[in-house]
C-alpha cells in the first residue's frame, strides 16, 4: 500500500530473491534441456537416415553442426565428459563425410555414436531434474569412443565394500 501512495518500494526478503533466482533458473534450464531436446532429435534422425543408406552423405552435413552446437551447451553447463563425447562424434561424422571409414567399420561407428546419443539423452532428461547428478554419473570412455553411464561401476564398487563388510 505504500508503494500506491507513492513511496519507494521495499527491498525484498533474502528468502524471496532466493525463490524467485531458484524459479528463474529452473525456467532458464527448461528452456536449455528443451533446445539440446531437439538438438538431439534432429541428430537422431538425421544420422538414421544416413545410415539406412550410407550413400547419401548429404544428410550428414547438417549433424557437425548438431554435435558442436550441443558441445558449446553442454560445456557451459560443465558437463565436460558429454562434450568430450559430441568432439567424438563430430570426428566420426567427419570420416563419414570424407569417406574415409570401411563399410565394416561403419557398423562399429554406427554403434557407438547410437550408445552415445541414448546416455546423452538420459544425461538431458537428468539435467532437469538434477544437474550435478548428470555431472557424476557419464564419462567419456576415450578408448571405447562412447559417453557411458558410471553406475555399473558404481554398483559394482558398492556390492564390493558390503561384502567386504559383510565378511568381517
Amino acid at each position: 500500500t505504500s508503494v500506491q501512495a507513492g513511496q519507494a518500494a521495499q527491498p525484498l526478503e533474502p528468502w524471496m530473491e532466493q525463490l524467485y533466482r531458484q524459479v528463474s533458473d529452473q525456467q532458464t534450464m527448461g528452456s536449455v534441456v528443451g533446445e539440446l531436446r531437439l538438438t538431439l532429435g534432429e541428430t537422431e534422425k538425421l544420422l538414421d537416415q544416413y545410415f539406412r543408406n550410407p550413400a547419401d552423405t548429404a544428410v550428414l552435413g547438417p549433424v557437425s553442426a548438431y554435435l558442436s552446437q550441443m558441445r558449446g551447451v553442454l560445456s557451459v553447463l560443465g558437463l565436460d565428459q558429454a562434450s568430450l563425447a559430441m568432439v567424438r562424434m563430430r570426428q566420426n561424422v567427419e570420416q563419414l563425410l570424407a569417406e574415409h571409414v570401411s563399410s565394416d567399420d561403419q557398423q562399429a561407428v554406427f554403434e557407438k555414436m547410437g550408445n552415445s546419443l541414448g546416455a546423452l539423452g538420459f544425461l538431458i532428461d537428468m539435467l532437469s531434474y538434477h544437474r550435478n547428478l548428470a555431472r557424476q554419473l557419464y564419462e567419456f570412455d576415450e578408448a571405447e569412443g562412447e559417453l557411458k553411464l558410471r553406475m555399473r561401476r558404481s554398483r559394482v564398487r558398492a556390492a564390493a565394500r558390503v561384502y567386504a563388510q559383510s565378511e568381517q
